[in-house]
């Protein structure tokens, strides 16, 4: 193999959004010509690290998931008494968000709710009797809207009757829970779900205002985007080629 610059960055954020280990220790073990293409051109590794858009202390620290390490994280915050739905833990910047996020892989368990049941754990369950309040419930169905899901009142009762419960509950109504969301209760019956093209659509949209879209900017960003680009591409990676939005 012929090293050059792009090559070196194309190598390196396709380890790195593959969970890759990119520590220095690890290269030198598993790809030394690397390791040496990165020190010539760009006079080091690091430099060639951060040329890429990585923060190479993130480098350094990041863990590559495994199912048992997912597995753990669950079972730490089931003990301390965490909401484990989904919308919950992707709010969270924590070990356990990113555990969330590295379970979509398809070498792990490519959807949360199978690394809640690997855990032990019921997730239909998780989903009906998840802890709510007026504000979990508006920022829920905000979420909902933001992903492009179904809100009328039948979707949501047969995808999660917990929260149309709850909404009735706290609300009254769930036009009223609608509301208090800012959701106009006649235009639901106009959101669209996300497919291919409406993720390719929002990541152009986004690389627009955005000097590099990595993958972590997008998680951070816009984790109802990221989700659906992991769950309908198998990796954010792919999602973004589909967009023909370069990685650098």
């Amino acid at each position: 193999m012929i090293w050059n610059e792009a090559r070196i960055l194309q190598t390196i954020l396709k380890l790195y959004h593959a969970n890759g280990d990119l520590s220095y220790n690890k290269l030198s073990r598993k790809n030394q010509p690397l390791l040496s293409a990165a020190a010539y051109h760009f006079g080091s590794y690091r430099r060639a690290v951060e040329k890429a858009g990585i923060d190479y202390a993130e480098v350094l620290r990041r863990p590559r998931w495994t199912k048992a390490m997912i597995i753990t994280e669950i079972k730490k915050a089931k003990r301390r008494g965490d909401d484990l739905h989904w919308s919950a833990v992707t709010r969270r910047r924590d070990e356990l968000g990113k555990a969330a996020f590295a379970s979509l892989q398809p070498r792990l368990f490519g959807t949360w709710d199978r690394a809640l049941h690997a855990a032990g754990l019921d997730a239909d369950e998780i989903n009906l009797y998840r802890k709510w309040n007026r504000n979990s419930i508006a920022f829920e169905l905000k979420h909902m809207a933001s992903a492009g899901e179904s809100l009328s009142s039948g979707a949501v009762q047969k995808d999660d009757a917990g929260l149309h419960a709850a909404a009735l509950r706290y609300f009254g109504t769930y036009d009223a829970a609608l509301r208090a969301a800012k959701i106009d209760p006649a235009s639901v019956r106009r959101r669209q779900t996300w497919t291919k093209s409406r993720v390719v659509a929002e990541l152009k949209k986004m690389s627009k205002k955005q000097k590099k879209l990595l993958d972590t900017t997008v998680r951070g960003k816009n984790p109802p985007l990221y989700g659906a680009a992991v769950r309908l591409f198998g990796s954010f990676a792919k999602a973004r080629k589909a967009a023909g939005i370069k990685s650098k």
